[in-house]
């Protein structure tokens, strides 16, 4: 979305390493956090131990400790979550600092495979008031793929530190596994127990200012999930769930641990629901000024104490990377868990941020590397960019899905509805790089935002998320305005018929065949745009030429633009549709109705020389259909 809402260089300390081996290693009740008062940033590279009132003052690194609590539950099923608080008496200055103190857990498998995760430091909040509840201190999240008994230790390697073991059985359970690329049609996901997943989602990126994380995101995915949703794309801004930004030094999040706890009951709430989060990580806005002036706030900015000077430096400064690192390495520890993150996307619209290919390329290769080296669960990495869709990063291995977005007003035609576009889009992009999914990450009407003159019924939300279905995306369509205009307006409806006619549908086995042959009476042109997946059998979608914003536009002036309109399409009649490649079999025409979620009459119908027509029933907006052969 193109507008979206209302230190000098870091000088590392030189030390003594093995001062610093000691230091780091020792017992102590410290908590104060000194910073570095000209740069506002946390010493690294020096950690004077101080005395502990509990444990004698030494070097001696085997006075500190270090022990797993007793486990809550010890039976869960398989891919849920094992939490673990982790004790130590050893206090960094930053917790956040793995150079200063890194925790790390050795899970091992009834099959003797090992995985290793990071603690992260923890503080619990009150739902309601948001105040701190507890103390802060050390959690490992984990996921188990296997069934049968699993053993746990917790280890300091730098302190050669090692804690007993704890053990957990994981039991069978229900749940599919991580998030993947489809095994045999890479355009298309699937889970780690080879079950289909098809996206059916929408933007719903930050909170609103009247409400706060937790009642706006509840009410949201209720609604949502209830008609049929199953993704959504949330951005860690610094607005939002962002941990690190101008109120908290650089590399210590210390002061932005609340926002971290509301992005975990977050995805508490995407597991609860089975929705799957697509997590945007940096956002284009916080390295221009013409956005939301995000640059001058920006603590990375040197005007501000931070290591560049100017936003482009970002991906190739190495204090900056380093920086960042850090970061990476506490969201892959804290939320890499989650079989619910379909995926890490980088950047939200990097090519309005001052980045060019032959540097941010690189900085992908370099950073995609550095996460999955800490994600155990190696989910999938995208990227996204405004307008532009043909990239060079599409054929990196690096980039694991290709991704769109879209506004209507943008585009250089005089239909901006995407049954127009869609098929076309996905082709330009599905030939441009290897075989990958495509999703449709952003798509609205304008880009600033909708108003009394754009359609109130949801008819470029819906057709954009048929359309891509029916196109050869990954997903649907992930609408943007999920505030101002499907809640404003509840055109949550529309993600149910998609949903409903999805059901027990495997996509993978299709591929797009679009666009579809339609004609009117006496052979005329006909009166309905058609998209289509062929598979053995036939998925088809058509909407009619009056069921577009434009149309709606259109009717809303010549009634005088009043305040308020409602578009009824006219009717459409005497359409046919004709299939190629059809062979010369009998079919059943099953009917579906977009707008109410419900199937309509069945029809059979017989090809003849590779060719199938069938009679299309009179509609106003659209129609959908499976047509199976009798075989």
């Amino acid at each position: 979305m193109v507008d979206r809402r209302h230190f000098r260089r870091l000088s590392l300390l030189a030390a003594n390493l093995a001062l610093l081996w000691l230091a780091s290693c020792t017992p102590s009740t410290a908590t104060s956090r000194p910073t570095n008062s000209a740069a506002g940033l946390t010493p690294t590279a020096t950690l004077v131990p101080a005395a502990s009132p509990t444990t004698p003052e030494s070097t001696d690194v085997h006075t500190a400790s270090l022990r797993i609590s007793p486990l809550k539950m010890n039976e869960v099923g398989r891919f849920e979550l094992v939490e673990l608080e982790i004790q130590t008496d050893i206090v960094p200055r930053n917790p956040f600092d793995p150079d200063e103190l890194d925790i790390r857990v050795e899970f091992t498998a009834p099959s003797g495979k090992t995985v290793e995760v990071g603690a992260f430091w923890y503080q619990q909040y009150e739902a309601i008031q948001g105040r701190a509840n507890g103390e802060p201190g050390w959690r490992a999240r984990f996921t188990p793929a296997e069934t049968g008994k699993w053993s746990a230790v917790a280890r300091i390697p730098k302190c050669e530190l090692e804690s007993a073991s704890v053990s957990f059985r994981v039991v069978e359970s229900d749940r599919h596994g991580f998030v993947r690329m489809h095994p045999s049609n890479p355009r298309y996901f699937s889970f780690d127990d080879g079950s289909f997943f098809f996206p059916i989602g929408m933007n719903i990126a930050w909170w609103s200012g009247a409400g706060n994380a937790l009642t706006d995101y509840k009410r949201w995915t209720d609604l949502f999930t209830a008609n049929g949703g199953n993704a959504i794309r949330v951005w860690m801004a610094e607005w939002s769930f962002g941990i690190e930004w101008n109120d908290t030094p650089l590399g210590d999040y210390n002061n932005r641990l609340k926002r971290a706890w509301f992005l975990d009951q977050i995805f508490a709430m995407a597991e609860d629901r089975d929705i799957y989060v697509l997590l945007v990580l940096l956002n284009c806005a916080d390295f221009n000024n013409w956005q939301t002036n995000g640059w001058n706030g920006n603590p990375y900015n040197s005007a501000r104490g931070g290591p560049i000077d100017s936003p482009d430096q970002f991906v190739t400064d190495p204090t900056a990377r380093s920086l960042l690192k850090r970061r990476l390495n506490y969201i892959a520890n804290r939320w890499g868990y989650s079989t619910h993150l379909l995926a890490w996307e980088w950047w939200n619209e990097v090519n309005l941020a001052p980045f060019n290919d032959e540097t941010l390329i690189p900085w992908l290769q370099e950073m995609t590397a550095y996460l999955r080296s800490h994600d155990a669960n190696q989910h999938l990495v995208t990227n996204s960019y405004a307008i532009r869709d043909l990239s060079p990063i599409w054929a990196l291995p690096e980039m694991d899905i290709i991704q769109k977005h879209e506004y209507a007003t943008q585009v250089d035609t005089t239909n901006k509805d995407l049954a127009e576009r869609a098929a076309a889009a996905f082709a330009k992009l599905a030939k441009s790089a290897p075989a990958k999914p495509i999703l449709l990450g952003e798509f609205g009407y304008g880009t600033e935002g909708y108003g009394k003159d754009v359609d109130w019924t949801g008819i470029h939300l819906h057709n954009g998320i048929w359309a891509t279905t029916f196109a050869g995306y990954a997903g649907s369509g992930l609408y943007w305005y999920w505030d101002v205009y499907v809640e404003t307006y509840n055109s949550w409806r529309h993600f149910q018929g998609l949903s409903r006619f999805l059901e027990n549908i495997d996509l993978s086995r299709y591929q797009p065949s679009s666009p579809l042959e339609i004609r009117g009476p006496g052979g005329s042109s006909g009166q309905a745009a058609g998209l289509g997946l062929h598979g053995g059998d036939f998925l088809v979608w058509l909407r009619s030429d009056a069921y577009t914003v434009d149309a709606s536009i259109d009717a809303w002036k010549q009634a005088g633009s009043p305040a308020v309109h409602f578009y009824h399409p006219r009717l459409v009649q005497g359409q046919v549709l004709t299939l190629r490649d059809a062979g010369d079999e009998k079919y059943t025409v099953h009917w579906f109705d977009p707008q109410t979620g419900n199937w309509l009459e069945t029809v059979e119908a017989t090809a003849h020389e590779d060719r199938l027509s069938i009679p299309i029933p009179d509609f106003k907006c659209d129609l959908a259909a499976r047509i199976v052969p009798h075989r």
